[in-house]
């Protein structure tokens, strides 16, 4: 594309970024909803919220070079951070939801956030020549990721009843004879 068409389309680079940016968050809330059809449980809902953030045809360098330039704008540009904010409180809101439906709010919050961190960066590594990743890898990373952290967070309900029994007696006060 040439300069003088970009020029011409857009005032600036901050307007062009924020064109190819608004359009990339687009993209991935219309795959995260295609996919969120056809998940059934929350784990598959959770599932479809990560595929939904790497679209096949967005998962590219070319992309990842846009978002890491956003990245970069985020701390200095208030419409960047806006549409930063938008797109996490988003992502959060999706993740939380379904997280709490399988553990704790707590360990839900924990693993949202770690989520939106392997998305960051498999997107930031994806931007990478010498160290990229393809889509189905990156998803399966953070797959990997949400059936660990989901092992070792299990619905405190879900949980060894046993430990909670234990716990009881160890505070209950002893009776005086």
């Amino acid at each position: 594309m040439s300069h003088g068409i970009v020029n011409y389309y857009f005032k600036s680079k901050d307007h062009l970024l924020s064109a190819v940016i608004r359009h990339a968050f687009q993209l991935i809330l219309q795959h995260s909803i295609l996919f969120l059809r056809d998940a059934k449980t929350p784990r598959e809902r959770i599932s479809a919220v990560i595929a939904g953030n790497f679209p096949a045809e967005l998962f590219n360098q070319e992309t990842a070079t846009a978002w890491i330039s956003f990245f970069a704008e985020v701390p200095t540009n208030s419409e960047f951070a806006r549409l930063q904010d938008m797109f996490y409180r988003r992502l959060r809101s999706n993740l939380v939801f379904n997280l709490k439906q399988v553990t704790s709010p707590s360990h839900a919050e924990r693993i949202a956030l770690g989520i939106s961190v392997w998305i960051d960066g498999l997107w930031l590594r994806s931007g990478m020549k010498q160290y990229g990743i393809d889509r189905q890898a990156a998803i399966n990373a953070i797959e990997e990721y949400v059936d660990v952290s989901l092992t070792q967070s299990v619905r405190p309900a879900t949980r060894n009843r046993r430990h909670n029994t234990v716990q009881r007696r160890v505070t209950r006060p002893l009776k005086r004879r």
